[in-house]
């Protein structure tokens, strides 16, 4: 299963749909310091990393206890392929505010993609254990995809179903558990799920090649045709559509 992709996705969603709030009980470095943060925020929305850089760390020097400054900051790093440093940032991001839901998720997610999938789960657990995050969906799956890269399915099954109990049409929890139900041979309820996530989200290489590999077990030929021309059609030079050239 090819999780390591999504975990990255989930990670930075979780970064930007969040926004830093000034609080206006502040002193004036950290007003300037939470602003500094919202730019860096958005050049990294942009992808204009330089100026991201410029500013996060602008940001570090007017607050160094910001754990949004640190957190965003680490995901910088993460872009630039700097684990030591982005990993100083996720943790002090979370030492700093232990309830900061984003940055335990962030954090889980970073130790998840550097194989460390056990340790992770203690900061998505932490993320969601905040009654005000207001996308425990993120961290649940994300907390799935690294427990199944450790093998711990029954665990993975319970968080993508609070996954889509807080979200029930998240796609990637969605996808998740079409993958899971696939490999389990749970095929009709592996349609399921992916019914589920076409209609929530735009179809991929990823998700029509499951979908025809599940439809072949299912033995509904006519489908198959259907899925395998879109596949051919949208991400013709997707490694998915090669694979499925490959059984032909």
């Amino acid at each position: 299963m090819r999780t390591e992709k999504l975990a990255l996705l989930i990670l930075l969603l979780g970064l930007l749909q969040g926004c830093v709030t000034v609080d206006p009980g502040k002193g004036k470095n950290e007003k300037a310091s939470a602003v500094n943060v919202q730019l860096g925020i958005g050049y990294l929305q942009q992808n204009k990393l330089e100026l991201a850089s410029e500013k996060l760390s602008k940001a570090l020097r007017q607050d160094p206890n910001s754990a949004s400054a640190h957190n965003a900051y680490a995901i910088l790093q993460d872009r630039l392929l700097q684990a030591e440093k982005a990993e100083y940032h996720y943790k002090r991001a979370t030492e700093l505010d232990t309830k900061n839901s984003q940055a335990n998720n962030n954090y889980g997610a970073f130790l998840c993609r550097n194989g460390r999938e056990l340790e992770s789960e203690k900061y998505f657990v932490r993320a969601v254990d905040n009654p005000l995050y207001s996308t425990p969906e993120f961290a649940y799956t994300n907390a799935a995809i690294c427990l199944l890269k450790a093998d711990q399915r029954d665990k993975a099954h319970d968080y993508l179903r609070k996954a889509l109990a807080a979200k029930p049409d998240f796609s990637a929890a969605l996808l998740t558990m079409g993958e899971l139900k696939f490999s389990e041979g749970e095929h009709e309820s592996a349609r399921l799920y992916l019914d589920r996530y076409h209609l929530s989200a735009e179809a991929s290489a990823r998700s029509l090649w499951l979908s025809i590999r599940n439809t072949l077990e299912l033995d509904s030929g006519s489908d198959v045709a259907e899925l395998a021309q879109r596949l051919e059609e949208e991400f013709p030079e997707s490694q998915e559509y090669k694979d499925w050239l490959k059984i032909q």
